[in-house]
Order: C-alpha cells, then structure tokens, then sequence
C-alpha cells in the first residue's frame, strides 16, 4: 500500500518538476551554448508524436536556439525551420496551451527580425494576457520575469501581470 501511495506520489508530482526543470534548462540555455547544447540533449530523444504539448514545445524552442549558436546559414536555418515547424504544429495541436503560446512569443520576440518570424506576437500577447490568471502560481512567475524584460509588452500591458 505504501508503494501505491509512493507511486500516486510520484504520478502527481513528477510533470510538475520536470517542467520547473525544464524551464530553467530553457533560461539557461538562452546564454551559454553549452547550457544549449544540454538542453537540445535532454529533450532530443522525445518523440514528436509525443503527447505532453508543452515539453513539444520546449523540444521546438530547443531546435532554434541550437540556431543561435550554429555557424554558417545552413545549419542554422535547419535547426530554426525545424524549432519552428515543430512548435507551430504543437500550437495547432493545442491551441490553448498557454506554456507553448509563451514560448513562441518569446522565441518571436528575440529572434532577427530578417527570420520573418514574428507575425504571432500580438496574437499571443493577447491570449497570455487574457489566460495569465487561470495558470499556476509558478507559470505566472515564469512568465512575469519574461515579461518584466520583454520588449515586446508596453508598460500599460505590463501591469496585466502583477
């Protein structure tokens, strides 16, 4: 019975910390190209039929920001069009998966504008706005350090996420 309860436990909590961990492997690997290259590896292996959307999505922000630290225009245009690809059939999947609307918002906030990746931002800008409430308190404090640096919010749009 113990080892029941331990597994519940487990079930329950595991998703949970494995996001909170994975969202800090995506921080991390926004400036270090070795924290990059661990956080391409770590979610490489996943399945892209794999049915939890938002770690699809971190796959997919994964692949473009392998991009940012490639040389040349071919390896970096391959892992970008595939981080894209992958993270706009999650999106089409998943529409409501706010965690992944995030991603691509912050991915189109930070790439080059000559990608021609940025035609979703005041789409998902609106949707995290209008569903920042419902989220859980530490998706809610995920987003708002985006947010709070993020050029892409005017400071009246800010406040939404207090």
């Amino acid at each position: 019975m113990k080892v029941l309860g331990l597994f519940l436990c487990l079930l329950f909590i595991t998703p949970k910390n494995e996001l909170a961990t994975v969202r800090q492997q995506y921080i991390n690997a926004a400036v270090s190209q070795s924290k990059a290259a661990d956080f391409y590896a770590s979610l490489k292996e996943i399945e892209n039929s794999h049915s939890n959307t938002t770690l699809l999505a971190y796959k997919a922000a994964s692949q473009v920001l392998m991009a940012k630290y490639e040389n040349g225009i071919v390896p970096k245009m391959r892992y970008f069009n595939r981080g894209t690809d992958l993270l706009e059939d999650v999106i089409a999947k998943d529409a409501q998966n706010y965690e992944a609307r995030l991603i691509r918002l912050n991915i189109q906030d930070n790439v080059p504008w000559i990608t021609g990746y940025t035609s979703e931002i005041d789409e998902d800008k609106e949707f995290l706005i209008a569903n920042y409430e419902k989220q859980p308190e530490d998706l809610k404090a995920f987003t708002r350090k985006y947010v709070i640096q993020s050029g892409a919010f005017t400071d009246k749009e800010k406040l939404a996420f207090n």
